[in-house]
């Protein structure tokens, strides 16, 4: 009777043994399986984390390129109306019934240089003190006025202009003539990679990986002979373009 009662209690005590292992491996791999989940989850979770960054990054980037593009555009307003003031001034009637043409012409260049100065002086970053133009011929001073015209362009539009100076320039009509050139070189600057400028009797300009789809120079042209300067029709090439604005 007590074998039996010994072997009753072994059976169930070998029984529990084993529910209580089945038990605990079950608990091992449901603690497995969550531990996995977690882990995904914290995976998701950074990954979450860092696509939301990307995204915040990007905001500001675009937010950033659209302050700029805004700015630009506002320069470029800026820059088509004070152009279209001087193109203004430049064709008005000076005839001797309105007054003194002679003192008109002079009045209306010193406007332009002083223009062309002062745009280039708050790219370039140059003091008032050192702003001052060249004395004398007007050749002379058509000369700087382009250099400085090409430094502002070369810092502000990060273009690639190198000017030449060959021969003097004496335009019959210089005002119109430094207008078209500032005009058709700040086309050129905007639509091709490099861009010789020449003064040899003449001012020649050069654009190399040249690309106007929108006709920017063509259109410029066309405003500089409209203001009564004398500019060739523009040559053409696949990647190149050139055009001369003459006396």
């Amino acid at each position: 009777m007590a074998l039996a009662l010994v072997s009753v209690l072994a059976v169930a005590a070998l029984a529990a043994a084993l529910f209580l292992l089945r038990t605990r491996s079950d608990l091992q791999r449901r603690l497995g399986s969550a531990r996995a989940q977690a882990a995904q989850l914290h995976d998701q979770v950074t990954g979450l984390a860092a696509e939301r960054d990307e995204l915040r990054d990007q905001q500001e980037w675009l937010t950033t390129a659209n302050t700029l593009a805004a700015d630009d555009a506002e320069r470029q307003r800026e820059r088509a109306d004070e152009l279209a003031v001087l193109l203004d001034a430049a064709t008005a009637d000076t005839s001797p019934g309105r007054g003194d043409a002679g003192a008109a012409d002079a009045g209306l260049w010193h406007l332009l240089l002083a223009h062309v100065t002062r745009r280039w002086a708050a790219v370039v970053g140059v003091p008032p003190g050192n702003r001052h133009m060249v004395e004398g011929a007007s050749a002379d001073q058509l000369a700087q006025a382009l250099s400085r015209e090409v430094e502002r362009l070369r810092e502000e539009v990060g273009v690639d202009v190198e000017l030449t100076v060959a021969a003097p320039v004496e335009p019959r009509h210089r005002v119109p003539f430094l207008l078209a050139a500032i005009e058709l070189l700040g086309a050129l600057a905007s639509s091709a990679e490099r861009v010789s400028v020449d003064l040899d009797g003449r001012l020649v300009l050069v654009g190399d990986g040249w690309q106007d789809p929108g006709g920017e120079l063509d259109a410029a042209r066309d405003r500089a002979v409209a203001a009564g300067a004398r500019v060739s029709p523009v040559e053409a090439e696949p990647d190149r373009v050139r055009l001369e604005v003459t006396t």
